[in-house]
């Protein structure tokens, strides 16, 4: 019996695993390509009952995940990394990822609570739930493009560095417009306005995550 069971576990886990080949690049094109209302499906969606949320596509937090762990793989892919430069805390690959998926984490988290501030939601689990899921999905392709851009950094070829460059501002200029249209259409304020939101609170989100970081490496050296 426990065999069988064992055996349904790993059909079950297969199947899992297949079916991410499928819906990541079709969750990934998505987002790239109407990243607002793939946003506005993270809400509906945890609408529905949860055996029936994101059937077509992957939920956001493993979507961010994923993309995580593709950035690691092309920084891990170039020539020469920072790998040996990190705190030998860092230097593990499983603690890399975890430490990895919190700090990105931090800027869904700082968007969604700058947009309840805005709209005077009271804060609490289920409240935050819907706006960070939404957030997740225009975090997860920019996660991506900063693993491209620190691989063509350590590339050894004369146009790397200025490629590199152009990849990192094209992936932050689309993150930002994303979350200038997001604000100027959840708080329906004007265009600059949404963009001081969007800016403001990508500062605030960057801060966060230089002071965290920072942190942990001070704790875990000091340990």
């Amino acid at each position: 019996m426990d065999f069988m069971r064992l055996l349904k576990s790993l059909e079950e886990l297969l199947y899992e695993v297949m079916v991410m080949l499928v819906f990541f690049p079709r969750t990934l094109f998505l987002t790239v390509r109407h990243p607002q209302r793939m946003m506005d499906y993270a809400d509906t969606e945890l609408g529905d009952v949860q055996s029936e949320q994101y059937n077509d596509t992957l939920s956001p937090l493993l979507f961010l995940m994923i993309c995580l762990l593709i950035s690691h793989l092309f920084e891990r892919a170039a020539p020469t990394g920072t790998q040996g430069l990190l705190p030998t805390f860092l230097q593990d690959t499983q603690n890399l990822l975890i430490f990895r998926v919190f700090m990105f984490s931090l800027l869904p988290l700082i968007m969604s609570l700058r947009l309840m501030q805005k709209l005077g939601i009271v804060l609490d689990r289920e409240t935050l739930r819907p706006v960070f899921y939404s957030q997740c999905f225009i975090t997860a392709p920019v996660t991506i493009v900063i693993g491209l851009g620190t691989a063509m950094s350590h590339m050894t070829w004369p146009a790397a560095p200025i490629l590199a460059n152009l990849t990192f501002l094209g992936g932050l200029a689309w993150y930002l417009a994303q979350q200038t249209l997001w604000f100027r259409s959840k708080l329906n304020i004007g265009l600059g306005c949404a963009a001081a939101n969007a800016i403001g609170a990508a500062i605030v989100a960057a801060v966060a995550i230089a002071v965290t970081a920072l942190g942990v490496i001070i704790g875990t050296e000091g340990t």
